[in-house]
């Protein structure tokens, strides 16, 4: 029953301890399918980031330093068992490893192979540290939530990166089917015979173009491809299927809100928050030093030299005054690292309202502008759809193709450029703003 019971016990603290990493995992766990939306792909590359796991382990380590600190409020207990051959011509006491037991010569009845034996048991509780336990452990805390921030900010940059080379592929995409598609026309336009050599220059000038723009797009989309692969930690020979979404999605946003919203929710000021917290403490931890500390203590043993039939037990309370010269040199230390900080921690913030304020102008730019592009485009696709070729000549046919291609790329850079930047916006407030 009892090696029933030693199993199941194991067996519940290696749960308990495969449990913080888990707890992080679990979260981003996501189906391969296709086709990959945004969110998956997100997700995707949240599972096996490198740079995200070793951030993940740094928090996992602080979990563990809180509860090796929480331990310091518990009694330090200590069991030692031990048998001693000796040949003393004097009493000794035995190290303070293997019991500290006074050990006398032997009397004159006792035999050279007479062992002494001591069997014992030993608790040291604090009382009182002067602050340093209860310091101890909210450093240790303070510890984790740093770690977290920054488990948060490597977060937040590997979904932009998702988002920037996701949007890039999307664009790509439509490029490369328009530009495929003004290639099969221009071909069929220039497939019969010319006039002129005039006639024959533009015509071959104006494919050359055209088929140099395919070409471009082509590798531009290859890249793409290999990069996006990159990102979502997938084998660079996937397939690779995107759920398109590939349209302009103007949004309301206030720029006083979104401010508000970075110095609440970005992690890199939560990280200097969390710092100068971790500072804090150790001022603290500093002064005290100056403080005794106040031990009760208590030990048990049993002890003989054929037998256990001696009896020791012993409780004592003991004062311990610490006297050291560098009290005032490391308290200046600490409040001189403490400024340091809050100075970070300025900079900081005025990084951060600029960022906000930067991608802010950059999406308001890109609305207005990405609105103008998506009207022109409507307006040319309109027209270019009704116009009739059979009255044109092919110069003004492969001119008219040009521009139709013009603006379809303007337009798809227009709704890439926007959407790009809302998602810098949102790297700067640190929060979804849609």
């Amino acid at each position: 029953m009892i090696k029933k019971f030693s199993a199941v016990l194991c067996l519940f603290l290696l749960c308990a301890a495969a449990l913080p990493a888990q707890t992080y995992r679990i979260k981003y766990s996501a189906d391969d399918k296709d086709p990959i939306s945004l969110e998956n792909a997100i997700r995707l590359a949240l599972e096996n980031d490198y740079d995200l796991l070793l951030t993940e382990q740094d928090v996992v380590i602080a979990e563990q330093r809180l509860k090796e600190a929480k331990f310091l409020y518990l009694p330090q207990i200590s069991v030692n068992a031990g048998a001693t051959s000796y040949d003393l011509d004097y009493p000794t006491v035995l190290p303070e490893n293997l019991g500290l037991r006074l050990i006398s010569p032997k009397t004159p009845n006792q035999n050279d192979s007479d062992l002494f034996y001591g069997v014992g048991v030993l608790a040291m509780q604090y009382l009182y540290t002067g602050g340093r336990t209860s310091s101890t452990v909210s450093m240790a805390n303070a510890a984790l939530k740093e770690a977290m921030s920054r488990y948060e900010g490597v977060k937040s940059s590997i979904i932009y990166k998702v988002k920037e080379s996701f949007f890039n592929y999307m664009f790509l995409q439509h490029k490369k089917e328009l530009i495929d598609n003004v290639v099969a026309r221009a071909q069929k336009i220039t497939a019969g015979g010319n006039t002129s050599r005039l006639d024959n220059i533009i015509e071959q000038t104006q494919l050359a173009y055209f088929t140099s723009e395919q070409n471009e797009t082509g590798e531009d989309f290859t890249s793409a491809r290999l990069k996006l692969l990159k990102t979502l930690n997938k084998e660079l020979n996937a397939k690779v299927v995107v759920e398109d979404d590939f349209e302009f999605k103007p949004i309301d946003v206030d720029l006083s809100k979104v401010t508000l919203w970075s110095m609440e929710y970005r992690p890199e000021l939560k990280s200097a928050l969390y710092k100068l917290e971790m500072d804090t403490i150790a001022v603290k931890l500093s002064l005290a030093k100056r403080y005794p500390d106040i031990m009760l203590g208590a030990s048990y043993d049993k002890v003989g030299t054929d037998n256990l039939k001696d009896k020791n037990f012993q409780a004592t309370l003991a004062l311990k005054l610490p006297i050291g010269y560098d009290y005032n040199t490391q308290v200046k230390q600490k409040r001189a690292e403490q400024r340091q900080t809050v100075l970070k921690r300025a900079a900081i913030e005025d990084g951060i309202r600029m960022q906000v304020t930067e991608a802010y102008d950059n999406l308001m730019f890109w609305q207005k502008e990405t609105a103008a592009r998506v009207q022109t485009w409507d307006s040319v696709n309109k027209e270019f759809k009704a116009l009739d070729f059979q009255k044109l000549s092919k110069e003004e046919k492969l001119k008219a193709l040009e521009y139709y291609y013009k603006a379809g790329v303007g337009y798809l850079e227009g709704i890439k450029q926007h959407m790009l930047a809302v998602a810098q916006l949102e790297l700067a407030v640190g929060q979804d703003i849609r």
